[in-house]
């Protein structure tokens, strides 16, 4: 009997009936191997050799596991195509002392269907010892923040405060922002605008240029004069001009993207947009969600196309499948994008209620779009100006656009949905203008408007920023947000994040204290790092070493400054140098 192991027990069913007869499939459910909870775990002095015990309650799971990997004729362990899959891995085939005659093989594929599955199961890898490499140096970085500075935090502080590598960064933007908004001093300018209309077609021109400058009027006098010098003044097209421009689609959802987008579009949160997800990866509906590449497979494409030109025409289809690249930071550009596994499909099909459902039609949707023609618009504009008589213009430049949809293509089937205060640009129809022609001015429009405050983050623009700066993994993304919520740090209220006191006060004694490790730039560049140990560019010995030169002194400075009754007992092993 061979014997398959995965992570989740829906997968070992879904996996079992592809492979059918002389086949065992069993669920490792997740890690089996970790720190403890109760020490450090990790020997400093030692060149951070990490110490991992059999975690709580799986004792008899692993008595099982390694029952089971002793009565196989062969070992294929199937967990996750990532660096957490690869330890996983790692620790139980090290757990099961696997003799040098019993073959062990790595199967990782990125979809749970038949095809993949046996393709996976019929061309094994190597274990990749990189990969394993970087997920320790992760978690026993990880281990030392929380570990020694959470005990400091809750001292200083006086109650049950915890800090996190990547929680407390994402703390830290939120509480920030908060400072932003609390900080801000709203500015008050004014604008003019002119309602015109030619040949009785209304439409509307900004004023653009004063004496060849940018306009900015603090104050109404200015723009009431120059409404009054215009009432008596003649208006006319001095330049115009019509082109066509094409915007292209999206790449396919990468992990961060899905998140934002189904907050958006679906008001799910990111734990229950990855929830789902993980459901929908098991049952085979869609590829692995956990990425942060856009590749696609060459045969995925060649499927959404054919499926493109069957069911909208010739005209939405590009002469060639695109290729896209990932602009996020420290982005792995060989994992695939989420996609379905077959584009035939659709969301009514599966087997999902409600917001899973939704979910795979949102994910379809993308996928589709993004393989297929780019929209076209028209976009037509104009210079105005105005004078005593047409050649012999005041020093004033109004101008006016309007963008008009001449081709729908990706269009038809997705467009990106967006946070409320996101800007969307407006299509509207301009009259057919040129150059000498003469306009009527209707009404000069002149408006008070107020410079406002950056937005509070949704938790999409969290995890978009996240994203942007290279912080964290798109995996992590989610239960960031729960950690900072459940524990208290920040509260939703109207679907905006906002700092508590307690999370204010945490983040302080952080920023002020261990600001050179919890700092966003350091945080990113700790992920390049990692990134560089799971390609065999550095050890792991590299980061650990590095990362404990800058966390180090930090720590021995916050213990310091505590009061001396509440002083925490020193660890001579882990606070010298």
């Amino acid at each position: 009997m061979k014997l398959v192991i995965v992570e989740s027990p829906a997968k070992a069913r879904q996996i079992a009936g592809y492979l059918g007869e002389g086949w065992r499939v069993e669920a490792c459910r997740g890690h089996v191997n970790d720190l403890p909870d109760d020490a450090l775990g990790v020997d400093v002095d030692a060149d951070f050799r990490p110490t991992y015990i059999v975690l709580p309650g799986k004792g008899n799971l692993v008595k099982r596991l390694l029952k089971a990997i002793r009565e196989a004729e062969a070992i294929y362990v199937a967990t996750d195509p990532d660096r957490e899959g690869e330890a996983i891995a790692w620790h139980l085939l090290k757990l099961a002392r696997i003799g040098k005659s019993q073959p062990v093989y790595r199967a990782a594929f990125h979809a749970i269907t038949k095809t993949a599955v046996r393709d996976a199961i019929a061309h094994p890898r190597p274990l990749d010892l990189n990969l394993v490499e970087a997920q320790t140096a992760r978690r026993i970085v990880d281990r030392l923040v929380g570990y020694l500075a959470s005990p400091l935090a809750a001292k200083a502080l006086v109650g049950r405060f915890s800090a996190g590598r990547v929680q407390s960064v994402c703390l830290r933007l939120v509480v920030e922002r908060e400072r932003e908004i609390a900080n801000f001093t709203p500015q008050t300018y004014w604008t003019l605008a002119l309602d015109l209309t030619v040949d009785g077609v209304p439409f509307t021109a900004k004023l653009h240029q004063v004496k060849g400058a940018e306009p900015s009027f603090s104050t109404r006098e200015p723009l009431d004069k120059l409404a009054a010098l215009l009432g008596g003044a003649q208006l006319w097209v001095e330049r115009a001009g019509k082109t066509t421009r094409q915007r292209s689609p999206l790449p396919p959802f990468t992990t961060a993207a899905l998140q934002q987008a189904a907050a958006k579009g679906l008001g799910l949160s990111p734990e229950r947009t990855m929830i789902l997800a993980q459901t929908l990866y098991e049952a085979g509906w869609i590829t692995y969600h956990r990425t942060d590449g856009v590749a696609v497979a060459p045969e995925a494409q060649t499927a959404a196309r054919e499926y493109i030109e069957r069911a909208y025409g010739t005209d939405y289809l590009p002469s060639e499948a695109p290729i896209y690249t990932a602009r996020s930071a420290n982005a792995q550009e060989a994992h695939e994008a989420i996609r379905p596994t077959d584009v035939s499909r659709l969301s009514n099909d599966v087997r999902a209620e409600g917001d899973g459902a939704a979910l795979y039609g949102l994910i379809w949707q993308r996928f589709l779009a993004s393989q297929m023609a780019a929209a076209v618009y028209s976009v037509t504009g104009a210079q105005i100006y105005a004078g005593k008589q047409i050649g012999q213009p005041y020093p004033l430049e109004f101008r006016t656009q309007g963008r008009t949809l001449q081709f729908d293509g990706f269009l038809k089937v997705y467009e990106e949905p967006s946070d409320e205060d996101e800007d969307t640009p407006s299509e509207s129809l301009l009259p057919d203008l040129h150059e000498g022609q003469m306009l009527t001015l209707v009404t000069p429009q002149i408006a008070e408007h107020e410079t406002r405050a950056p937005a509070r983050y949704t938790e999409a623009a969290l995890i978009a920023t996240l994203e942007r700066n290279g912080v964290g993994r798109p995996s992590t993304y989610a239960t960031m947000l729960k950690t900072v919520r459940e524990r208290g740090y920040v509260r939703l209220q109207q679907k905006r994040l906002i700092p508590t006191d307690e999370g204010i006060r945490l983040c302080n004694f952080l920023t002020r204290h261990f600001n050179a490790v919890l700092a966003v730039d350091y945080t990113a560049r700790l992920e390049a790092q990692l990134d560089a140990v799971a390609q065999g560019k550095i050890t792991r010995l590299d980061v650990l070493r590095e990362f404990w030169s800058a966390f180090q002194p930090q720590l021995t400075g916050a213990a310091a400054a505590l009061p001396p009754a509440t002083a925490p007992t020193p660890r001579p092993l882990l606070l010298h140098p």
